[in-house]
């Protein structure tokens, strides 16, 4: 009964699950650094990253499904709400296309090598191992969507799960390759590994797709055609979306390029280790939160603000936990990377304590978006997350001039979120304050 209850509570499920992902990134990790070598590893990190890019290129209409959804459900409008998925998987298609295309033919006056400062490795193969990637990251792109659905329709641990099962089995692939093809040549080990992980990741998206269309006793027939003022309307807060994922990715993941620029890709080793560490209790809180995005707009459609300030008030305290557990990973992390990767790694000093204290920043400025990706009230965001992204350039190379080294790019992040943790929460406490006002 209480196991039954658990499996049920999707909050808890999706923390679960992320975990399983994070642990399976975790071993991931040596790995790879093994298998590849440090230099080469560094070469996988900017490759996935730009993954990560790649996968916000989609005028923010997947996460606007999210808020949508939650809308259309509400009102019972069944017909819409296949329209809008129908719309979204045929707009997801033509983002996907011009994406690759664009980058494609970009690599034919775009210097890679000279951009990343990889010197150790020729620009066709360079060129090569990034249109593979891209090919399966776009394909990707399209298939992926199912997780936002799970989301809209308040399943998400089932997106949680889809990502726990793509994460351990591309560990198990990494296994098989280190145990088949352990004398290859390292080029072809990262186009392998580039291979197994876009085709496992491919399968997987397809099966939680077809489940979720399964559960959901769903299907995208309608005799209605999709008007022009839908897809308006999609692209409309979609953008905004858009807006706010490049922004937020640029911010916390331009700092593996500007490491790579400056002091090479072996540098990022260090930095990226550290912070995939810190990263685990980032992606646990954030599927355990993931749930909540529908949620608040549900509660924000029903004017519900005593529920909403309910919430805030119950993660506040929950918040105090979460610091006493960073603080315990920054006091064990030297150990934790000793134990994990085996290798002697040149830490610069102070940055794990830097990087432990912008997670714990990270976490309790992303609670409060949330609320407002949920109910769409996002202009004052954009602008603090605009002003950001216009700041983080400069600051990190002032930091870099001042000779702060790679804690530059931490330090710059860091300055940045004191704002935002001062900003969002009392944007959201305006917004839920309104409400009770207006009763």
């Amino acid at each position: 009964m209480l196991l039954q209850k658990l499996k049920n509570n999707h909050l808890l499920m999706s923390g679960f699950y992320k975990g399983l992902s994070g642990l399976s990134l975790f071993l991931a990790i040596p790995l790879l650094i093994h298998y590849f070598g440090s230099p080469n590893y560094g070469v996988w990190v900017l490759v996935f990253t730009l993954f990560q890019w790649v996968l916000l290129m989609d005028f923010g209409i997947q996460s606007s499904l999210k808020t949508k959804i939650p809308l259309l459900i509400h009102m019972d409008d069944i017909d819409s709400i296949k329209i809008y998925i129908k719309t979204t998987y045929r707009i997801s298609f033509y983002i996907a296309l011009s994406i690759f295309l664009v980058f494609f033919f970009s690599f034919f006056f775009i210097n890679i090598n000279a951009i990343l400062n990889i010197s150790f490795h020729s620009k066709l193969f360079v060129n090569t191992l990034f249109l593979i990637n891209i090919f399966f990251f776009c394909i990707n792109f399209v298939a992926n969507i199912h997780k936002s659905l799970y989301v809209a329709f308040l399943k998400g641990k089932y997106a949680e799960e889809s990502i726990a099962v793509n994460q351990f089995g591309f560990l198990l692939l990494i296994l098989a390759a280190i145990y088949f093809f352990p004398t290859l040549n390292v080029e072809i080990k990262l186009i392998l590994i580039s291979i197994l992980n876009g085709l496992f990741c491919l399968f997987v998206n397809l099966i939680y797709t077809y489940r979720f269309f399964k559960i959901e006793k769903l299907n995208l027939k309608t005799q209605n055609k999709i008007p022009l003022n839908f897809i308006k309307e999609i692209f409309q807060l979609g953008s905004k979306f858009m807006i706010i994922q490049l922004g937020m990715m640029f911010i916390f993941t331009i700092d593996n390029y500007i490491i790579s620029n400056n002091f090479g890709p072996k540098a990022i080793v260090p930095f990226d280790s550290i912070n995939k560490i810190f990263q685990l209790p980032i992606m646990i809180l954030f599927a355990t939160l993931s749930p909540l995005w529908s949620m608040f707009a549900g509660d924000y459609i029903a004017k519900n603000h005593k529920k909403l300030l309910n919430t805030f008030k119950k993660f506040n305290y929950y918040f105090i936990g979460i610091v006493c557990v960073i603080f315990g990973i920054i006091i064990f992390c030297p150990l934790i990377i000793d134990l994990w990767i085996k290798e002697e790694l040149e830490i610069p000093k102070h940055l794990i304590v830097f990087v432990g204290i912008l997670t714990s920043l990270r976490i309790y400025a992303t609670f409060y978006t949330f609320f407002l990706n949920g109910i769409g009230k996002l202009h004052k965001y954009m602008l603090i997350l605009l002003i950001s992204v216009l700041l983080k350039i400069p600051l990190t190379y002032y930091l870099i001039y001042l000779d702060f080294g790679i804690n530059s790019v931490v330090l710059s992040t860091l300055i940045l979120l004191l704002f935002w943790v001062i900003l969002i929460p009392y944007e959201c406490y305006s917004i839920v304050n309104k409400l009770k006002k207006n009763e």
